[in-house]
């Protein structure tokens, strides 16, 4: 069997649909997919969904790609953000803001107009949620946990975040138990760059997202015939962009993490790096900054790391070296791409595409994560690592796109 064989095979058996609350299930108004056919992760999830949109939008699935566009927006709509996933216990964290992307990907196939302006509704509650709700004295945003937490989520939470890291922090358990929430919230749960400590980070990939949202608002307003709506939204995307400038970017010309409680940014270099150079911010210089000083840390014979090996940071994290994840393949490519270093872009695809089809042809699965280091699928951290479809299927057909170019 070949990859396409088994992901014509097995992408339909991840649709599933509940347009009736089924605790713990929140219900969505269309078909989803799950990252998963069997086994774990069968809810959807948020950001997990805006990269299987890639490979459905290539593969011309463009229904159940507007499906699932729709769903994040009935979230939205219903709980003033996008949850986590479409379950009970994720009440308390969304994951990165893809909306708007999802959005304009899907909206630049259909040009429907009526469509785009009943998805402006839900991205403008998300905008709202990440500006206001998890917003900083900066001006710029951070995740955090969404509400109150009782005392019977901190102590679970408290515990869950001494698991999977391995160890105890010297911090109390309400700080635990935030930390884990923040940590889901960012996607990268979890991870060196953050630890517990997530709300305590304004992050280069979230910010990079709000700007995007603001871009694509704007563009938007533009389709609609939203004058005033138009200059609005560049202009709150200008501010970001400069409020990016003032506090992540170094002196080296890279945007960096900001620690609040430090009031200084940080020096992880980690795939995070590359989301102002996905969504366009960077100038020119900055971009080759980038790609003189991070890609080389980063980059292996298998594909990009999602952090850099860290040694000093203690305890244990799937989002950590040596592991690399699927949609943080798409971010660094596309962003290479997208500022012109088409070779750098084609290598990194390459070794990428090469590791899923050499574990593909090893087990017989795609896989949520590889050891990009090793060149396996044995990314152990935490937890056995799933078979699954999902981001790995968009990233398959993203990566082999670029090459058959």
């Amino acid at each position: 069997m070949t990859v396409n064989e088994y992901i014509e095979k097995n992408l339909p058996n991840t649709v599933r649909y509940r347009p009736y609350d089924e605790p713990p299930f929140f219900a969505l108004p269309n078909p989803y997919n799950v990252p998963c056919a069997e086994g774990m992760f069968q809810e959807m999830y948020y950001w997990d969904t805006y990269f299987t949109n890639i490979g459905h939008i290539i593969d011309g699935n463009f229904e159940q790609a507007r499906c699932n566009v729709e769903n994040l927006a009935a979230m939205a709509e219903r709980f003033g953000f996008v949850l986590n996933g479409n379950r009970e216990e994720f009440l308390n964290n969304s994951q990165p803001p893809f909306l708007s992307q999802a959005v304009r990907e899907v909206y630049e196939v259909t040009h429907d107009l009526a469509w785009l302006r009943k998805m402006c509704s839900a991205i403008r509650k998300e905008y709202e949620f990440y500006t206001e709700r998890m917003g900083t004295e900066l001006g710029l945003s951070r995740y955090d946990a969404v509400t109150p937490m009782s005392d019977e989520q901190i102590k679970r939470g408290a515990e869950l975040m001494i698991q999977r890291m391995g160890y105890r922090p010297d911090v109390s358990e309400y700080d635990l138990a935030r930390g884990l929430f923040a940590v889901g919230e960012s996607g990268w749960d979890v991870n060196p760059r953050m630890t517990y400590r997530a709300y305590e980070i304004i992050p280069v990939e979230l910010n990079a997202l709000l700007y995007s949202m603001e871009m694509n608002m704007a563009y938007f307003a533009e389709e609609l015939g939203e004058g005033a709506e138009e200059i609005l939204w560049n202009n709150r995307a200008k501010k970001r962009a400069e409020l990016c400038r003032r506090y992540l970017l170094g002196e080296d010309k890279i945007f960096h993490d900001y620690d609040i409680s430090k009031s200084e940014r940080t020096d992880t270099v980690s795939a995070a790096l590359f989301y102002p150079m996905y969504f366009g911010m960077l100038s020119e210089d900055e971009a080759q900054s980038l790609v003189n000083k991070v890609l080389p840390i980063l980059e292996t014979d298998y594909g990009i790391l999602t952090c850099e090996r860290m040694d000093w940071v203690r305890g244990n994290y799937q989002w950590g070296y040596p592991n690399g994840w699927p949609p943080m393949q798409i971010i660094a490519v596309g962003g290479l791409l997208r500022y012109g270093y088409t070779e750098d872009a084609r290598r990194v695809a390459a070794k990428f595409l090469s590791l899923i089809e050499k574990c593909f042809r090893d087990t017989e699965h795609l896989w949520e994560k590889y050891d990009v280091v090793e060149g396996s699928a044995n990314a152990l951290a935490e937890y056995e690592t799933p078979a699954m479809l999902g981001w790995t299927y968009g990233a398959y057909r993203y990566l082999g796109k670029i090459l058959s170019k």
